[in-house]
């Protein structure tokens, strides 16, 4: 696919590594519709840093969000990449009906609403190492990235060949800004590589991925060879 002059949807796109996706999806020359929920100032700052591009704001843990989000881009994307999500950590018991609905809201039917809507060529699905391997404390978490990792692959055959659907798992590209030094030397010591990695990794291998047209059902790890390490991420 050659995305100049494509439209791209980021959702999240303001901040953290969906920022870095959009901005590459715009040098690549890509229309990109910049979605957040809450971060105005930081999507402005997107669309000016981009120059072609525009803010789409919806809380897509709802229906209506994902319809407005839809209307603002008038009904069509030739790209779709899911990368909103929340992070939730709370033990099993201690994680309320609501934080399950929440989570699944957005990590999984989002996508589903909106890609069931726009029908893209291609699609490129963030999911994170928390898709593939358990981590103790984000139970909720890594069941709706896991979900969407069996969608990714689901998609991939039946919405082809109009569609091509892809994933890619981050591992440790960007820490929540909560960790404490200690937390992040002890993760980074876990990356085969020695190092963490960053946001503009993904957004390298989002771009990859829609341009490369024979590449369909593939959920690309970008970890340091994290995943090929046993144990925990967290």
């Amino acid at each position: 696919m050659e995305l100049f002059g494509k439209v791209a949807l980021v959702t999240g796109g303001g901040r953290r590594v969906g920022r870095a996706i959009a901005l590459e999806l715009g040098r690549a020359g890509a229309r990109v519709a910049v979605h957040h929920h809450a971060s105005p100032a930081e999507a402005a700052e997107v669309v000016r840093a981009i120059g072609n591009a525009f803010a789409v704001q919806a809380d897509l843990r709802t229906a209506a969000g994902c319809d407005a989000a839809v209307t603002a881009l008038g009904g069509r994307a030739d790209v779709v990449v899911n990368s909103a999500a929340g992070f939730l950590r709370a033990p099993f018991a201690q994680t309320t009906d609501t934080q399950w609905e929440e989570t699944l809201a957005l990590t999984l039917m989002a996508p589903v609403r909106l890609v069931r809507a726009l029908r893209p060529a291609a699609i490129v699905n963030i999911l994170d190492l928390a898709a593939l391997q358990p981590w103790r404390g984000y139970v909720a978490h890594c069941a709706a990235k896991a979900a969407l990792a069996m969608l990714t692959r689901c998609w991939a055959v039946e919405l082809a060949p109009e569609t091509r659907t892809n994933g890619i798992a981050p591992g440790t590209v960007l820490f929540p800004e909560s960790f404490t030094t200690e937390q992040r030397a002890r993760i980074t010591k876990k990356i085969p590589l020695g190092h963490e990695g960053s946001p503009e990794d993904v957004a390298r291998a989002v771009r990859f991925l829609c341009e490369e047209d024979f590449l369909n059902g593939v959920i690309l790890p970008v970890d340091g060879g994290r995943l090929a390490e046993s144990g925990e991420q967290y």
